[in-house]
């Protein structure tokens, strides 16, 4: 669930609690009928409550799809085993990804992207930086297999695409920036 859901969540909750609040006072009867069909009388006919209920469906309509609707395990990949399942981060994937490509000869840097194609396969973009003595088609060539044979041995995932494209060709190696 989205920051937005999570927000609109919240500010539904919040009206659900006072609604609820209210029908308890009144079932109590520690408020007045009168008061209450009073103020009913004054929203008839306002088509400003009509639009603020018409949004208030929205927004429950909304947020029960979002309860109801399949489970969002997009950035992961899961394994179904006799002992349970195991679930493994696309981030996790990313590292394994840019360690193979970063320990490949005439590759200088790259950045990774990984995500879910198929249910059993995943698409890789890998936006590279070659040095200028080495060759770009045998360089990616060389990548994509040793990526592909890497992840299957050791996600067990079958790759459906990897896409390479080289951004820079370059003596410059820019090491990876960690956080101190």
């Amino acid at each position: 669930m989205g920051i937005i859901d999570r927000v609109i969540l919240s500010i539904y909750t919040l009206l659900l609690t006072m609604i609820s609040l209210g029908v308890m006072l009144l079932s109590l009867r520690l408020i007045s009928l009168d008061i209450v069909w009073t103020s009913f009388s004054y929203v008839y006919g306002q088509w400003e409550a009509g639009v603020v209920s018409f949004l208030f469906l929205l927004v429950s309509l909304r947020l029960l799809c979002a309860g109801i609707g399949p489970s969002r395990r997009r950035d992961t990949i899961i394994h179904h085993t006799e002992m349970g399942d195991i679930l493994i981060s696309l981030s996790a994937v990313e590292n394994l990804v840019e360690k193979v490509t970063r320990h490949t000869r005439g590759v200088r840097g790259a950045k990774i992207l990984v995500a879910h194609k198929e249910p059993n396969g995943l698409h890789i973009d890998i936006r590279a930086a070659v040095s200028p003595e080495s060759n770009v088609p045998e360089v990616s060539a060389e990548v994509q297999q040793r990526v592909k044979e890497y992840i299957k041995n050791t996600v067990g995932v079958e790759l459906v695409d990897i896409n390479i494209r080289v951004e820079n060709i370059s003596n410059d190696f820019k090491p990876k920036q960690r956080v101190k």
